[in-house]
Order: structure tokens, then C-alpha cells, then sequence
């Protein structure tokens, strides 16, 4: 009974505290996520995952699946399992909206999400969701691509799942066990870009309850071999944030590529 009560708990405090709106794509802002209903779970239970992509922490709307591009999970031993998230049910929120994931190992799980490649073109008549070929009143063009991941175990936290690297255009990639952390230890974290370490790239990290607005608490760079430190200030759910801007190869179809990976864990 007390382990529904946590469950529920966690799940309300999760929804209500972070969130997002959906793909309109403005300036600079938007953040693809996922969170789940608590990140520690017993073996042979399960995890319901959210997807959300919104502009800002918090107060916000879950995602929808149908801007996905694809959903899956690694086991503790790598092993690769997709999963369909639905539309949420607004009658039946807390049981339609999070998709269980089965956790029949022990150790730490890794759940992904990637969005569907966008253009998004600024004309005289407003955002346009296409390249600027075919039109002669293009003002400026984007490129989006955003990518999402969550760290999570069932039982005792272990394997190499959580340090696998995915292949994605742009990715966070832990060094170490997320769920091994506490709070005061350093989690390092590799960034890639297309493959390779991404040098200089600005790392913002912050956890639920530090701000209602999207500040950060602690923000720091990627040296030369593509390594991030960031400090574990405080226990909680924490959220990793690195955007990368660079310009589009193909200036008649688009001016900029923006690209952005966000990874959600928790420190007890």
C-alpha cells in the first residue's frame, strides 16, 4: 500500500511540477523528454514512461507520439525492446497516458524517444513546416532534430545499458551509473555530435523544485574530449540539457541545423 501511495505520489508531483507545450517550435526553447512515474523499480515490475515536448520547466503538455520518429528501451544487458506510446486520454489520464515498460532484469534500464526530423520556415504568412525549396518568400529556415533519454533500474542498479552509445545525431551519454550517484558526487557525461565528441558544448543541468522557469542549476562545457562534469547539488529528479546550433550544409533548402538531447535520472 505504501509503495502505491510513493508511486501515485511521484507520478502527480512529476506531471504537475515539470512540463511542456507542444511542436510549435519558437525560438530557442523547446525541450524533448521523457520522464517516468519513479526511476527505482523492483525486478519483475514495471515502469509507465511519459513523453513530453515542451518549451519550458515547467507547467506543460504531454507530447504526442505521432511527431515521434521511434520509442524504445535497453535491458541491462543491452538488449533492445520498442514500445508504442498512445494519445493521451483525458478521461482516464494516470492509467492511458504512461506505457508500461517490463522489468524482468535486475540492474539499470535506458528508455529513448527521437522526434521526427522538422523544417520549420519563417515567411510574410507565418511558420511553415517544410524546407525553403518551393518557396519564394522564405525568410529564414530551421532543421530540428531532438532526441530523449531516461535512466532508470529495477532492483540494484548495474550493466553497461546506460552508457550505451545510440547512433543518434546528437546524444548525452553517461559515464557512470546515474543510479549510483548521491547528491555532492560529479556525473561525467560524453557528448556526441554525428559520431564524435562535441567540444565546447554548453551543459545545462538542473533538478525538479529549483525553479518553476527553465534556469538551471549548474551549467558547465564539453572539453576536448567531448566530457562534461556536472555537480549533483541536490537529491531529485534530475534533467540534462545540451542544444547544438551549426549551420545547414544545403543553404537553398534550410539556414540552421538545431539540435538538442535531454536526459532525465534521479539521485536519492
Amino acid at each position: 500500500m505504501k509503495r502505491g501511495k510513493k508511486k501515485l505520489s511521484w507520478l502527480t508531483g512529476f506531471i504537475l511540477v515539470i512540463s511542456l507545450s507542444m511542436i510549435t517550435l519558437p525560438a530557442n526553447a523547446h525541450n524533448l523528454w521523457l520522464g517516468l512515474d519513479h526511476y527505482d523499480h523492483q525486478v519483475g515490475g514495471t515502469a509507465k514512461v511519459f513523453l513530453y515536448l515542451a518549451h519550458s520547466l515547467p507547467f506543460a503538455d504531454l507530447g504526442k507520439p505521432e511527431k515521434m520518429k521511434e520509442f524504445f528501451y535497453l535491458d541491462p544487458s543491452g538488449k533492445r525492446k520498442d514500445f508504442v506510446l498512445k494519445e493521451p486520454d483525458p478521461e482516464s489520464f494516470f492509467n492511458e497516458v504512461g506505457v508500461p515498460l517490463d522489468l524482468e532484469k535486475e540492474g539499470t534500464y535506458m528508455a529513448s524517444a527521437v522526434m521526427k526530423p522538422v523544417f520549420i520556415t519563417m515567411t510574410p504568412e507565418g511558420r511553415k513546416k517544410q524546407s525553403k525549396k518551393g518557396l519564394s518568400n522564405a525568410l529564414s529556415c530551421r532543421y530540428v532534430e531532438f532526441f530523449a533519454k531516461a535512466i532508470f533500474h529495477a532492483g540494484k542498479p548495474g550493466g553497461d545499458a546506460y552508457r550505451t552509445v545510440l547512433g543518434q545525431t546528437i546524444e548525452v551519454v553517461p559515464q557512470e551509473d546515474p543510479g549510483l550517484l548521491k547528491a555532492g558526487d560529479y556525473l561525467p557525461v560524453k557528448v556526441l555530435f554525428q559520431g564524435k565528441p562535441l567540444l565546447g558544448a554548453y551543459v545545462y543541468a538542473t533538478y525538479i523544485g529549483f525553479s518553476t522557469r527553465e534556469e538551471y542549476a549548474f551549467t558547465t562545457k564539453t572539453g576536448n574530449n567531448g566530457i562534461a562534469r556536472i555537480r549533483i547539488t541536490n537529491p531529485g529528479i534530475w534533467w540534462i540539457k545540451v542544444p547544438h546550433k551549426k549551420p545547414y550544409e544545403d543553404k537553398s533548402e534550410c539556414d540552421t541545423g538545431q539540435y538538442a538531447g535531454i536526459m532525465t535520472f534521479e539521485v536519492k
